[in-house]
């Protein structure tokens, strides 16, 4: 089963990916990290890319291309989660040629909703993981977490107008296709989830 996770800012994707991971055996693939893990490579490719970056420009399409099959390509596993990977025309078009049998996981969420999520939610530092407003230190390792720079009010709204203009017209293709799984993402966590197991069959 391969799973593409989609959905505005503030959805619960990351929490719920866990959940899937650490209760249903799913490897989670976040494109991100793979970024991250380019560096520490220290491969041709990243330092093509490094000096894109230094020089303040952004990765063109070509090289997103090329990084993204190349993460595609190599796992194995039978039951993966690809997390930040579908968020446009050309990353579409990859997973398409790649990897056609996917299914994408759309965690509903109205924008409002969203962005009260965004401005209120807290950070771990070391894991990653994000905490509901209040929340002050990690419930499973005591590590204190914080609030997020980017996460004001101007930053919130430029992604939201990015994954309005840019990701929901990729997932009307992809309802269109009958690759959509909806989800409803205001509820509680552990709603959600169940949700999210009925519908995949788990």
């Amino acid at each position: 089963m391969k799973l593409v996770f989609t959905g505005i800012q503030g959805c619960g994707k990351w929490t719920q990916a866990r959940i899937l991971v650490e209760n249903h055996g799913f490897t989670l693939i976040e494109m991100g990290q793979e970024f991250r893990n380019l560096v520490s490579g220290g491969t041709e490719l990243w330092n093509t890319i490094k000096a894109i970056l230094d020089a303040g420009e952004q990765v063109n399409a070509e090289l997103g291309k090329q990084v993204m099959e190349a993460v595609i390509e190599k796992q194995t596993a039978e039951k993966i989660i690809f997390d930040g990977f579908i968020r446009n025309d050309w990353n579409k078009e990859i997973f398409d040629r790649v990897l056609p049998d996917y299914k994408a996981v759309f965690f509903e969420l109205s924008e409002e909703k969203a962005k009260q999520r965004l401005l209120g939610r807290m950070f771990n530092q070391t894991t990653g993981e994000t905490f509901p407003y209040g929340t002050t230190h990690d419930p499973k390792s005591g590590e204190e977490l914080i609030q997020r720079k980017d996460d004001n009010e101007e930053s919130i709204l430029k992604r939201i107008e990015e994954y309005t203009t840019k990701t929901l017209p990729i997932l009307k293709l992809q309802k269109e296709e009958g690759k959509v799984v909806e989800v409803n993402a205001d509820q509680a966590i552990e709603t959600v989830a169940a949700e999210l197991k009925e519908k995949l069959g788990l």
